[in-house]
């Protein structure tokens, strides 16, 4: 037993727990017995029949029995290429980056145009400056306003801005 239970803390790079590989072997013993009685391979609904569990379970299962692969291996005819280079890298892409500060320029431009109280009712709901939104109590907390104020604020704020946008389309349409 602690030969295994060795073998399943070392042999990972990302350690599965004990009962999570024990699971596993189970799933995996079956799999080549009923392979070897059926004479082909063995569906997920088979497996999770023989085992008295969901099939989602099983392949789950066989989902984190997959080794990891790195990504400085290296692919291509040549082996020239690390994986690494092919993927994409979606978070910092300059489009993005340059679309998103765009919009705060327009988020900017137009709560200019409201008054203080309303830029900082919407401000404060949308989380606008940290990302937090607050909620209606919360803003009537911090502005000393009613729940029922700070809603009415909301709305006419956002009536205004819905207004201008309105207005800019016409403008630019005309």
């Amino acid at each position: 037993q602690s030969m295994t239970r060795a073998i399943a803390q070392q042999s990972r790079t990302i350690r599965l727990p004990i009962h999570v590989n024990e699971t596993l072997n189970k799933i995996k013993r079956l799999q080549r017995e009923l392979s070897q009685s059926l004479g082909r391979q063995a569906t997920t609904a088979e497996l999770a029949a023989a085992m008295d569990m969901p099939a989602e379970d099983i392949r789950n299962y066989l989902q984190l029995s997959k080794q990891p692969v790195s990504l400085d291996m290296r692919v291509g005819d040549d082996q020239s290429t690390e994986l690494g280079e092919l993927l994409e890298d979606e978070r910092n892409r300059p489009e993005d980056f340059a679309q998103g500060e765009a919009m705060k320029q327009d988020l900017r431009r137009m709560l200019s145009q409201l008054s203080t109280q309303h830029r900082e009712v919407l401000t404060l709901r949308y989380g606008l400056d940290d990302g937090a939104g607050l909620s209606l109590v919360k803003v009537g907390k911090r502005m000393n306003l009613s729940r029922e104020s700070i809603r009415k604020l909301e709305r006419q704020a956002l009536s205004q801005l819905r207004r201008q946008q309105q207005d800019m389309r016409d403008y630019l349409a005309g």
